[in-house]
């Protein structure tokens, strides 16, 4: 990240990269100087605004929605897949360009980073689904000899009350293989993302366009 003293704005490395990206219609993961970007699909659901928070944290972001699904994609280093460095949620039509500013903090203290757009009042239950995944994901690499997650994890739904003695410990295939997995929200009528992040927290900045305009709201994970 770089820092404009002057102005007060910060500039994250891959950028230019993001921007480059976007830029080219053509579909599928690309690499630009150094960094992979990959379009996960598109989150869809109720509400006309969708949400980025974490279901056992306190504060969140949030955007608009586009219609027929607002898409969502995994910034990493192109030598590291499997670490997601931030994610772009992209409810406009024009590329972004720049960030606005340097954003506002999001606490992630269960270490997970979910994205969604489900009507439902209620705080935690849009991303039950997807701590049960994280759940059974984390599970598996606590017994590979990576118990840290887990049991952050596991203290982050005491401190929420929620038992999860019934929650599958077995993962799906292929669950958070690269850092994220995408599946359907609680009512089947919507898509829910979740992202594995620092439990020490994550930012939200909103992006521009060439003119000025907000079309993207950036959840950096690094």
């Amino acid at each position: 990240m770089s820092y404009d003293d002057d102005e007060f704005e910060c500039e994250y490395e891959f950028m230019a990269a993001l921007s480059t990206a976007l830029a080219d219609p053509s579909e599928g993961v690309k690499t630009v100087d150094g960094w992979r970007i990959e379009p996960l699909g598109l989150i869809k659901g109720a509400a006309g605004h969708g949400k980025i928070y974490d279901p056992l944290g306190s504060e969140g972001g949030g955007f608009p929605m586009r219609p027929g699904g607002t898409p969502v994609y995994l910034i990493a280093r192109e030598n590291d897949p499997g670490d997601p460095v931030a994610v772009l949620v992209h409810p406009g039509e024009t590329v972004p360009v720049r960030t606005q500013d340097w954003g506002d903090r999001v606490a992630t203290p269960s270490g997970l980073a979910v994205v969604h757009a489900n009507p439902s009042r209620t705080w935690i239950e849009p991303g039950t689904g997807m701590l049960k995944r994280a759940w059974a994901t984390l599970h598996a690499r606590a017994a590979e000899g990576d118990d840290w997650g887990l049991e952050n994890l596991r203290e982050m739904l005491q401190c929420a009350s929620v038992d999860p003695a019934d929650w599958p410990v077995e993962p799906v295939e292929g669950d958070f293989a690269n850092g994220w997995l995408m599946i359907p929200d609680e009512d089947g009528a919507g898509t829910v993302l979740g992202v594995l992040a620092s439990p020490d927290g994550s930012n939200t900045t909103e992006c521009l366009d060439a003119e000025g305009n907000t079309v993207a709201l950036l959840l950096h994970l690094d």
